[in-house]
């Protein structure tokens, strides 16, 4: 983070341009509250630091939770917003806010209709239950993954005229007297440019990359490898903390207990819940593989050299094969398969005793249809065998879930609650809904944020300029 950066009282100050809206971070989040503000009828500019942007959405598995969708009632899936509300505040054992919570699950279902009869952005229901949910509600478009999403996002935006500058450095936020935003200053190309706004929206992701960050306000994971988005530097946090904002959720964090770091790859969990399970060396598995991959990070630190190993079978492999990060872990040659335990346990490194006796007990298990002394369920349906699959993996730190705290419509508070005038955020720079813990993301959660988050921010920001 540039130590040039702040906040610049200049109520006399000229810019080079002008734009309605200005949105900081074109990831996700920022995407689809240009979208949102530019479909209102508002005049957007979205600045991003990369060359070519991406953002955290770009490594995500691209599913949005939604409840209430015609894809679900289609299926004869009853969920409901409130249903969703539940399913969040379990997880992150009720400390989520309640009115952002109510917010997002409340406008999950319509952000994905708009998306489709404006822009063609399709979603399907993604088959099976993602582990914290009572039901089906992860949709996806057809060609899976977060980088497919924002390229299809980045095409509405191209088609409705919204300008996005990369490689555009914003250092300083500009307001006058009343702190209200009225511009920012950036770095392009080696010129300073600055650009007057009405309203100003951060999108720019939260601190997870800011070692510094991280071993002030999350000193439990400070240990843990970072393997998400570089952009990830805490600017929201730094200019908001400047300007007397208030934090939240600080301590929460998104973690992932099976990312193949070398490539900085973190692995499908549905393998998990289609009966993969996780051993360490001595072949044993030391976790509920179903309680989420965040908090089995944690779990995965604490084993020799940090290292986990994935094992599973055919079926769990074709799954897999659906799935974009998967499939890149296959063709970069990390995924071990042999005929037998024992020649896989040989290729890892794994002590062959434990892996047959583990894989021994968990087939027995689900033949049972019983549980095993971590709390997880195995099915009959869901049982090993042979040819199997193993890749050795770690765990790394994500993205972060505190920020700046914001209201229902998306508005950055102050310390007395109030909002500041025109200034809002979304995604991984505002709070998010997983409370204040590691354990309390559930699957889904951060781009539940950053789409439905960035399209309420994006609304907002539109309808202050008409007033």
């Amino acid at each position: 983070m540039p130590n040039s950066m702040g906040i610049v009282v200049d109520p006399s100050a000229r810019f080079t341009t002008t734009a309605s809206v200005v949105v900081i971070g074109a990831g996700g989040a920022g995407a689809i509250a240009a979208l949102a503000a530019r479909s209102a009828g508002a005049d957007v500019l979205v600045l991003d630091r990369d060359a070519a942007p991406s953002g955290a959405t770009a490594c995500s598995s691209g599913m949005v939770p939604a409840a209430g969708t015609a894809e679900q009632k289609s299926r004869g899936i009853a969920d409901s917003p409130q249903r969703f509300s539940d399913d969040i505040q379990a997880k992150a054992n009720g400390s989520a806010d309640a009115s952002l919570v109510e917010a997002l699950t409340g406008a999950s279902a319509s952000v994905l209709e708009w998306l489709t009869k404006q822009y063609g952005i399709r979603f399907e229901l993604v088959e099976g239950v993602a582990p914290g949910h009572s039901l089906s509600r992860m949709h996806a478009l057809a060609d899976r993954g977060g980088a497919t999403l924002l390229s299809s996002l980045y095409s509405a935006l191209a088609k409705q005229g919204v300008r996005l500058e990369p490689s555009a450095d914003v250092t300083d936020l500009v307001v006058d007297d009343a702190q209200r935003i009225i511009g920012v200053r950036y770095k392009r190309s080696g010129k300073v440019e600055s650009v007057g706004c009405a309203t100003l929206i951060l999108a720019c992701n939260g601190f997870a990359g800011n070692s510094q960050l991280v071993a002030q306000y999350l000193p439990d994971v400070r240990g843990l490898p970072f393997a998400g988005h570089e952009g990830s530097q805490g600017d929201a946090l730094a200019w908001g903390t400047e300007l007397g904002a208030r934090l939240a959720d600080i301590d929460g964090f998104l973690a992932h207990g099976a990312v193949v770091l070398s490539q900085r790859l973190p692995l499908p969990w549905s393998l998990m819940t289609e009966g993969a399970v996780q051993v360490n060396r001595d072949g044993e598995r030391f976790v509920n593989e179903h309680e989420g991959y965040s908090e089995s990070a944690l779990f995965v630190l604490a084993q020799p050299h940090a290292t986990a190993f994935m094992i599973y079978d055919e079926r769990v492999h074709e799954i897999g094969l659906t799935m974009p990060n998967y499939a890149t872990a296959v063709s970069s040659g990390v995924i071990k398969r042999e005929s037998l335990l024992r020649d896989l346990a040989e290729q890892l490194g794994v002590r062959r005793e434990g892996l047959e006796a583990t894989i021994a007990l968990v087939n027995a298990l689900a033949f049972d249809d019983a549980s095993d002394e971590f709390g997880r369920e195995f099915r009959a349906t869901q049982m090993l065998l042979g040819p199997y699959y193993g890749v050795p993996v770690t765990c790394a730190l994500l993205g972060t879930e505190g920020g700046l705290a914001i209201d229902g419509s998306g508005r950055v508070l102050r310390q007395d609650g109030s909002p500041f005038p025109n200034l809002l955020a979304a995604g991984g720079a505002a709070r998010g809904v997983s409370g204040d813990a590691g354990g309390g993301y559930l699957e889904g959660n951060g781009l539940l944020t950053a789409i439905v988050g960035g399209y309420i921010a994006g609304s907002t920001a539109a309808a202050a300029i008409a007033e």
